[in-house]
């Protein structure tokens, strides 16, 4: 008996071989999965989403569960009528992504697109949800909406444990708005009350989630956070205002809506769909440790400023950057930052014997004693200047004169003797001339202001008007609102190379300009000009703040601060969809009473950091006994803490159930019975 024991085990040891490594084979997709991370949107990134779900296939089969928990407007408890309309909204959602895998599923492969009913806490322990969870899912979808809401109705559950672990051993974890915004594990949570994106730049304008309590999902990236919806609403200032805050992730990945892009362990690569990635790096050169911040008016937070973010900008093809050494690559080239650079803005200094230069970017909702209008007539250096106004950019020359007047009845207020003027002449004996536009498209740059300005006449330039004054600048009128089409093409498709129309300007200064990048979301058009003119700084103004330029150089007035983009040491090209692509641009922000220069950009240089301002301390009411959102309370502490919220008893330490026996415990039974097999071949040859 014991030897055609042997003899069948050694006829059949290549098949225990073969049975020990197929299930060492399964085991090991513990290789964790990927991040698909979407900036908003849903049906131009179905199917960049679907190459990576349906590549990612058991058995044949595309599994795919549909999460709506951002969806809900409370993580412990919603109504059945509010849980009736998400289910019917998000059902909407599955069809779409069921529609996507079918037209893109290979023919031996199959589809099944399941809605997960998942939208508070209790969802999240509720055992027949748990059930959804297996380990055939190939990719999970997260819909878009509150990602404050989602992370509390997931923290700390079976769910959220669930996820890990399925993340963990190979499933795709995608989602677009919300849904990409829990993917970093420091989490973008919202703007503070009184915040948006025009005084965004203002410290403690955003609320971020970064403790053991509070925070986006364990396994998101953990050495960067993720923004969403980034060019099209304008996140810039927040996002800066983000990783220059000590304790917190130095590096920041801006995701624009309908784009998504992959993160693969320390890389994120691959990007998807219509538009780009803007990654901010604010610790190579240390912009982090050396942020200053600046106090512009009693009552107020201060003011971020900051020097040498790097900037990468990321397209479809094959570019990718490296979250660990923060260096971007295009295709198998990588762009280390150099070690030190130094720079000039020599660019910013008025001719010999110019007018100073008022370059503003509109004050035109401002105007009662404005603080820019007094510093203009303080140039003048008379209490009672005579000062010629000209608009141009509105609707009709009745809309034009109709603004002049507006500016003239300020400066009147202050002392001035205004003439409206009609852009045609200078009147005589004219101490200061104010230039103001409101349609960059419908301007001619009026060439008799530049011999005005030579002669020495001080100039203020105000909104569109000022665009005008650079060498070359964006001809487009404000962004439309209430068409959220016609919206699209003016905030993101301005970062598609051709798809911004550029003149030449008035070139008072080898510089381009673009005013209310924040409040009217244009800094597609900033880029578009620093793009294609990289020589040249590219200056951003925004609303309530202006340069003021004379021979020894340039300062910042008014409320807010000045973006510099730089991009004359950055490396350049375009995408498979023409957006720009860029590595190591340089963005500076300046705040009001700044002297407008650079500061050496040094890998190894060492600050002693600022003390951080005092906030009020976050301070929301424990989950789940209640339900009312956070509040602001007036404890102070340097850093915005929250108070832990409590996990219900019952679920809070409940491991989820697993389908299959541990991967170590499998490998030793293996490995076991492969050394017995062996051992009796062995005997049996003998």
């Amino acid at each position: 008996m014991m030897q055609v024991f042997r003899s069948l085990l050694t006829r059949n040891l290549l098949a225990l071989l073969l049975a020990f490594f197929f299930i060492i084979s399964v085991q090991a997709q513990s290789t964790p999965g990927l991040l698909l991370i979407i900036g908003g949107g849903y049906t131009d990134t179905y199917n960049g989403f679907m190459q990576y779900a349906i590549a990612n296939a058991r058995n044949g089969l595309v599994k795919i569960l549909v999460l709506p928990v951002p969806y809900a407007t409370n993580a412990e408890t919603i109504t059945q009528a509010e849980r009736n309309q998400n289910l019917k909204d998000a059902e909407e959602r599955r069809l779409q992504i069921e529609g996507a895998c079918l037209r893109n599923v290979p023919a031996d492969t199959s589809c099944e697109v399941v809605l997960v009913p998942l939208f508070t806490r209790s969802d999240a322990s509720d055992p027949a949800i748990l059930e959804l969870f297996s380990h055939d899912v190939a990719a999970i979808y997260i819909l878009g909406g509150d990602q404050a809401v989602a992370m509390q109705a997931l923290i700390d559950t079976p769910a959220e444990q669930r996820l890990t672990e399925l993340y963990a051993n190979g499933t795709i974890i995608g989602g677009t708005s919300a849904g990409g915004a829990v993917q970093s594990r420091t989490m973008l949570a919202a703007y503070r009350p009184n915040f948006a994106p025009e005084n965004a730049l203002f410290f403690g304008a955003v609320e971020v989630w970064n403790t053991d309590e509070r925070r986006g999902l364990p396994f998101g990236i953990q050495d960067a956070i993720v923004d969403q919806h980034f060019q099209q609403r304008a996140r810039m200032g927040r996002l800066i205002s983000v990783i220059t805050q000590p304790d917190l992730p130095h590096v920041g990945i801006g995701v624009d809506a309908y784009t998504g892009v992959v993160a693969d362990g320390n890389w994120i690569r691959d990007v998807f769909g219509l538009y780009t990635v803007t990654v901010l790096d604010a610790e190579t050169y240390h912009a982090a440790d050396s942020v200053r911040y600046v106090t512009i008016a009693d009552g107020q937070p201060p003011l971020i400023s900051v020097r040498n973010v790097l900037l990468t900008v990321l397209s479809p093809g094959d570019f990718s950057y490296n979250l660990q050494t923060r260096v971007p690559y295009f295709g198998q080239t990588a762009y280390e930052p150099p070690p030190i650079l130094e720079r000039t803005f020599d660019s910013l200094r008025i001719p010999s014997g110019a007018g100073t230069l008022i370059l503003a970017g509109d004050i035109s909702d401002t105007l009662n004693n404005n603080g820019i209008l007094r510093r203009f007539l303080d140039i003048t250096g008379k209490a009672n200047a005579s000062i010629l106004v000209v608009a141009d950019g509105g609707a009709s020359p009745a809309a034009n004169q109709r603004t002049a007047q507006r500016y003239a009845n300020a400066l009147s207020a202050l002392g001035a003797q205004v003439t409206v003027g009609d852009g045609e002449a200078v009147p005589d004996n004219i101490d200061g001339i104010v230039f103001v536009g409101r349609d960059a498209s419908n301007m001619t740059p009026p060439a008799w202001l530049r011999s005005a300005w030579l002669a020495g006449t001080p100039v203020l330039a105000d909104n569109a008007a000022a665009t005008l004054l650079g060498s070359f600048y964006a001809a487009h009128g404000p962004t439309p609102t209430g068409d959220a089409e016609q919206e699209e093409i003016a905030v993101q498709r301005s970062f598609v190379q051709g798809k911004t129309e550029i003149k030449e300007g008035l070139n008072f200064l080898p510089v381009t300009l673009q005013p209310q990048v924040l409040a009217d979301k244009r800094f597609g058009r900033l880029f578009s000009l620093a793009y294609n003119h990289p020589d040249q700084l590219a200056i951003a103004l925004n609303a309530n703040t202006a340069l003021e330029v004379h021979a020894e150089g340039a300062r910042v007035l008014g409320e807010n601060g000045i973006f510099v983009l730089d991009l004359r040491f950055a490396e350049r090209t375009l995408g498979t969809n023409n957006g720009f692509v860029i590595a190591n641009g340089l963005l500076d922000v300046f705040a009001p009473g700044e002297i407008v220069q650079p500061e050496p950009a040094d890998i190894d240089a060492v600050y002693q950091p600022q003390p951080t301002p005092q906030l009020p301390t976050l301070t929301p009411t424990p989950l789940p006994t209640s339900t009312a959102a956070p509040t602001l309370t007036a404890v102070s502490s340097t850093i915005p803490t929250a108070t832990t919220f409590a996990s219900s008893p019952d679920t809070a330490t409940e491991a989820p159930p697993s389908d299959q026996p541990p991967y170590w415990l499998v490998a030793v039974l293996g490995l076991a019975v492969l050394l017995l097999a062996v051992w009796f071949a062995t005997k049996a040859r003998r």
